[in-house]
């Protein structure tokens, strides 16, 4: 079985990403702080074993991880920022649906079993969550996953094959995505599995609940988000 997970995101250019973040931070820290998103997904979610997630395979098999960048021309963007080496392509189509629905269509073309699609707007998502949807793809009876986030969207989504239906007649960013997603799959015939619920980062409000729910957490940790925390803390002093 061969597994990848795909991280998609935006090249990090004021007033191009986290514009709703503004005016509470300006337009160059609102970038500054994707690309500490997307540093610390990426770090996170290099650690993803078949083994880690408790399927076939031995100690040294890894879902493979990658990012699929916007606009075309990014590449070089990501290869300067990221702190771990990555499979880097193109996103491909003229709106969010048509997007994911390629990914699915070139990945799966190429022979994985298994395509997950994350979010970079979750920091500290643990990698335990990604972990959990490849167990459950790995099961015959799951053709879909899915993981809700509490904005009526979703920060996941996995297939076994690609299913371009799936992603048409979605009113993408709004609170209906998941509910019109779940419809879809319903008349598709696709059986499906949600996962643990798990916020993204699009408002103040949300970079709020992001501090209060880690301000346990220690200088000097490591763990899922610990870039985004240290950067928050510096600019709330």
């Amino acid at each position: 079985m061969r597994a990848i997970v795909v991280i998609v995101a935006k090249e990090p250019l004021p007033a191009q990403v986290k514009t709703r973040l503004c005016p509470h931070l300006s337009a160059s820290r609102a970038a500054e702080l994707y690309t500490l998103f997307v540093q610390d997904m990426v770090e996170e979610m290099s650690g993803i074993s078949k083994t880690e997630a408790g399927l076939p395979g031995n100690s040294s098999s890894c879902a493979t991880l990658a990012l699929a960048y916007t606009p075309e021309g990014a590449e070089g963007t990501f290869k300067a920022i990221l702190p771990a080496p990555v499979l880097l392509f193109p996103q491909q189509g003229a709106d969010l649906g048509e997007r994911l629905a390629r990914i699915f269509e070139k990945l799966c073309g190429e022979g994985y079993d298994q395509v997950h699609i994350i979010n970079s707007d979750s920091p500290d998502m643990p990698c335990r969550l990604i972990a959990g949807s490849l167990r459950r793809l790995e099961e015959a009876q799951t053709d879909l996953v899915l993981g809700p986030c509490p904005d009526g969207g979703y920060y996941l989504v996995g297939l076994k094959k690609p299913v371009p239906e799936l992603f048409q007649q979605i009113p993408w960013s709004t609170g209906q995505v998941l509910e019109k997603t779940l419809e879809r799959a319903g008349d598709l015939g696709l059986s499906f599995s949600l996962l643990e619920p798990w916020y993204d980062i699009d408002t103040y409000e949300d970079l709020v609940q992001f501090l209060v729910k880690n301000e346990e957490k220690k200088a000097e940790d490591r763990g899922p988000g610990w870039r985004t925390l240290r950067y928050l803390r510096s600019v709330n002093r």
